[in-house]
């Protein structure tokens, strides 16, 4: 049973989601935090360290440093940054090689843990190579897990989907066409937490809802689903059986959207 772990990358979109649902399970959490130099980006994330409050279970920081309680930890997660500010995917970088030395020294169990982001920026493709490389010459023994493309609150409002919706609630008739398959990102983090300790050490995963149980696509919101063949053979795959459908989970993202227009939109 896991009682202390450290996620780095804990400002990011899904690690901060999986700090939330450790601390609800009662383990403890030293989450590494990078500030955005975005100033809605930074605001989004004030406001996500606002709504968890003081919470005895949660400790963030700015950056990592040693601590003598780290000796204590049961398993590093490290959450790859999922956005493309230059300066984060380097603070993002130094953060990974401070967290493979740790996991090293107190010998526990690594998690690396990536999503897609559909705007595949080059400098994000260019981190993504250098955190695999890093870990494939530097750690023995490293569990990877792949996300699909994420949607829902607190999504950066730099990619498509939120932009989309953006012109959705401003009465625009676009569609936005997903060439891949989207997962909510509670169902995303839940799969993960149940998992966490189930996982064949050292193995790569990748994460996919069980698009069957959509019989509909959320046409109400004018978007279209294809899905991505090239994801059928790709490393060990753990289908998640009842997602959160679209029309819910955009719904949700909407009112997020229409809750914070005053940041997302200054």
């Amino acid at each position: 049973m896991l009682k202390r772990v450290i996620v780095f990358g804990a400002h990011s979109y899904f690690g901060f989601g999986l700090c939330e649902r450790l601390i609800s399970e009662s383990v403890e959490v030293n989450g590494i935090l990078l500030k955005p130099r975005n100033p809605i980006n930074k605001l989004m994330l004030d406001e996500r360290l606002l709504s968890v409050g003081r919470n005895a279970l949660l400790q963030t920081m700015n950056g990592y440093e040693r601590t003598g309680n780290d000796d204590m930890t049961d398993m590093i997660i490290h959450c790859c940054d999922d956005g493309v500010e230059a300066s984060l995917l380097e603070q993002d970088r130094q953060n990974l090689i401070k967290s493979v030395e740790l996991a090293n020294e107190i010998n526990v169990p690594y998690y690396f843990i990536t999503s897609r982001n559909n705007a595949e920026e080059r400098l994000r493709k260019e981190h993504s190579k250098f955190c695999e490389d890093y870990l494939r010459d530097n750690l023995e023994s490293c569990t990877t897990l792949q996300l699909p493309l994420l949607f829902g609150p607190f999504q950066p409002p730099t990619e498509s989907i939120p932009q989309f919706l953006t012109s959705y609630i401003r009465c625009h008739k676009d569609v936005l066409v997903v060439d891949e398959p989207l997962l909510f990102i509670e169902d995303a983090v839940n799969a993960v937490y149940d998992l966490l300790e189930h996982l064949e050490v050292g193995n790569t995963y990748s994460f996919l809802p069980d698009l069957e149980k959509e019989d509909e696509y959320p046409m109400s919101l004018g978007v279209q689903m294809k899905t991505d063949d090239s994801q059928k053979d790709r490393n060990e795959k753990y289908v998640i059986k009842v997602p959160t459908s679209l029309e819910k989970g955009l719904k949700e993202q909407v009112a997020f959207i229409e809750k914070y227009k005053e940041i997302l939109n200054p």
